[in-house]
């Protein structure tokens, strides 16, 4: 629905993430990126 709303939903999106102590967390919490708008490579980074 996010997606959508922001109009990322026609050619996709990528969605990440990050939790816990290796994400560089100091207070853990689920974090997610909504990723979108241009093509993406793979791998990430």
């Amino acid at each position: 629905k996010i997606a959508e709303d922001k109009g990322l939903g026609e050619n996709g999106f990528r969605l990440v993430i990050n939790t816990g102590p290796d994400s560089g967390q100091e207070v853990y919490h689920l974090h997610v990126h909504l990723l979108g708008g241009r093509r993406f490579g793979w791998p990430p980074g």
